[in-house]
C-alpha cells in the first residue's frame, strides 16, 4: 500500500505522534531507494516507507530541494511490527551505526520480526 492508503486505513495514524528511527535504510535489491522507519504512538505500529530516488542514491539529497520528488503512489509502506515503544527501541538498539551499511533494512526487519505483538494495554 502507498503512504496515503496507509494513513487512510486507520484515522489514529494521521493524528498520532510518530517516532523516527532513521531515513537512510537500504536494501540489496533496490539500490535507487532509501527507506525510513517510523513508530506510530497511537497504534504501536513500526513501518517502513520506500522512497525511490530515480537519479540514484545521490539524488536523495536533491529530494530536499524537491527535485524529482517521488509520486505518493511510489511511497510504499510495509508494517514491520505492532508493539510498544520500549520493545522497538530495544530491538533497534544501535540502529544509527547499522543504518548506513549496505542492506541495513534486512537487519531492522530481522530485529523487529522477533518482537511479536503487544496488546494495546501494554503500549
Amino acid at each position: 500500500m502507498n503512504i496515503r492508503e496507509f494513513y487512510d486505513a486507520d484515522p489514529r495514524r494521521r493524528a498520532s505522534e510518530e517516532i523516527t528511527f532513521g531515513d537512510g535504510w537500504t536494501t540489496a535489491d533496490d539500490e535507487h531507494s532509501t527507506y525510513r522507519l517510523n513508530w506510530v504512538v497511537d497504534t504501536g505500529e513500526i513501518y517502513s516507507v520506500r522512497e525511490p530516488h530515480p537519479g540514484g542514491i545521490l539524488a536523495r539529497y536533491l529530494d530536499q530541494f524537491r527535485v524529482d520528488q517521488a509520486d505518493v503512489d511510489e511511497l510504499l509502506v510495509d508494517v514491520l511490527a505492532d508493539t510498544d515503544r520500549y520493545a522497538v527501541e530495544a530491538a533497534l538498539a544501535g540502529w544509527p551505526a547499522v543504518m548506513p551499511e549496505k542492506d541495513s533494512l534486512s537487519w531492522a526487519r530481522r530485529q523487529l520480526a522477533a518482537l511479536g505483538s503487544a496488546s494495546p494495554s501494554e503500549r
